[in-house]
């Protein structure tokens, strides 16, 4: 949240009553809109972040302030996340009546939170802010942004992109807002405390301050999941996507695997493929000296993430194997430890595990590529041509239909024309078919 505010915890009060009042004057102007007008703003400040020389700025800033990740991954991130999204809010209702149950009596209008405070990490300073910023405005609220002090530069440009094209459609700019740098503790504190609702992602003290500050509140923190590789998986399919998967802005979205669980029939042909993608596989000696240099007094290394394999490597002393190391277009290495090898029943005891937070498996996902694409301003409008499959409540006031918004999940518009952006021209996963979290076979 960063550090102690320069002029005291009375100062940053001030200035976020400052943005709060703003915001709250614009909100209750905007909070008049009709639905189309409502979609048109969202469509604008969506337009202001894929705008393509938009995004390349976007994306370089980023990774020159805050050292993680990777331009071409970014742009593509700011892409595929933000259209999707606009794909997903497409159409939704979150104005008036959004929903009626004539068996039940019962009618649900639609109502704004009101001022929204969203905290942001450094790992995604742009677009996990323009998210957070589309998905406020569908709902008809206004929203100000407390970014990570390393991604704070970023935001502010993003920023400047939306307040122009809300300008474009007249929208109040105060709708999107940010706290000034530095930003501090206290300030960050503050907005929680005065906002109507909070959305906070990033580290577990962020998270807990969310939860703790006694306003309403949603927080996503640290937590990739552990992928298990049951017998059924396609090896050399399922190694592939997870090093695209783990690989990607150098690993820095939640959908990139923590671990792998593999199951003991296919353990040596899965190794065997992981290698072929591009792994490295460690032994003893070598695990001891990148977990030193990962590690350092019980917790990771700020050095060490979102890096380049060969940083990380250098870091730990190692040499990267020219025979076993192969590095594929646009995705890079990542580095398998080799633990100690997991039994059927210790296997089948995690697998229980992590089903008992699943009613069902994970659905099978295409495993066909299709090219990057680079949208237009008209193509943002109507980019209703994919249906929503999972109705949800909105966090924001509305209900909408919306899917995970994982920039490693998202497929380009088929309307899209070919890019010129240099995005990787290949739909990301974050797992393989047959590596959903159930029980291996006996």
């Amino acid at each position: 949240m960063g550090r102690s505010h320069p002029g005291g915890e009375d100062q940053g009060r001030l200035v976020v009553a400052g943005l709060i009042e703003r915001a709250r004057a614009a909100q209750a102007r905007y909070e008049r809109y009709s639905q189309a007008n409502v979609d048109e703003v969202v469509s604008a400040a969506g337009w202001a972040v894929v705008k393509p020389e938009n995004n390349r700025r976007l994306a370089e800033l980023a990774v020159a302030d805050t050292g993680l990740g990777n331009v071409p991954d970014k742009i593509a991130k700011n892409e595929r996340k933000t259209m999707g999204l606009l794909r997903d809010l497409q159409g939704a209702k979150s104005v008036g009546v959004i929903a009626e149950y004539p068996e039940l009596g019962i009618v649900e209008i639609a109502r704004a939170a009101g001022v929204v405070a969203a905290l942001t990490p450094s790992t995604n300073p742009g677009a996990t802010p323009a998210n957070k910023i589309l998905n406020a405005l569908k709902g008809r609220n206004a929203v100000i942004v407390a970014p990570s002090p390393k991604g704070w530069s970023t935001c502010a440009l993003l920023l400047e992109f939306i307040h122009s094209e809300l300008a474009k459609v007249g929208a109040p700019a105060d709708l999107v807002q940010m706290l000034p740098a530095p930003v501090t503790k206290e300030a960050t504190q503050e907005l929680m405390r005065s906002a109507d609702l909070v959305v906070a992602t990033g580290s577990q003290a962020n998270v807990r301050a969310a939860y703790s500050s006694g306003t309403p509140a949603l927080g996503v923190g640290l937590g990739n999941v552990a992928v298990i590789i049951d017998d059924s998986a396609d090896a050399a399919d399922a190694a592939r996507k997870i090093q695209e998967s783990k690989c990607f802005d150098n690993a820095t979205s939640c959908s990139s695997e923590n671990s792998l669980v593999i199951h003991e029939r296919i353990y040596r042909p899965m190794l065997s493929e992981l290698q072929k993608a591009g792994g490295m596989l460690l032994d003893a000696s070598e695990k001891a000296k990148l977990q030193a240099a990962m590690w350092r007094d019980g917790k990771l290394s700020a050095e060490v993430m979102a890096r380049p394999v060969e940083d990380i490597l250098k870091r730990a002393g190692l040499a990267p194997r020219a025979v076993k190391v192969h590095r594929l277009p646009e995705s890079g290495q990542f580095i398998e430890l080799r633990l100690d090898r997991l039994q059927q029943p210790a296997i089948e005891e995690i697998a229980q595990r992590l089903c008992r937070f699943t009613s069902q498996p994970r659905s099978r996902r295409p495993s066909t590529s299709c090219a990057a694409s680079t949208p237009t301003r008209a193509q943002v409008t109507r980019s209703a041509s994919i249906r929503r499959t999972m109705p949800t409540s909105c966090a924001w006031g509305s209900r909408c239909r919306r899917r995970a918004s994982s920039s490693t999940r998202r497929t380009p518009s088929p309307t899209a024309a070919p890019t010129t952006t240099g995005s990787p021209s290949r739909c990301l996963w974050a797992a393989a078919p047959g590596a959903a979290t159930r029980s291996p076979r006996t």
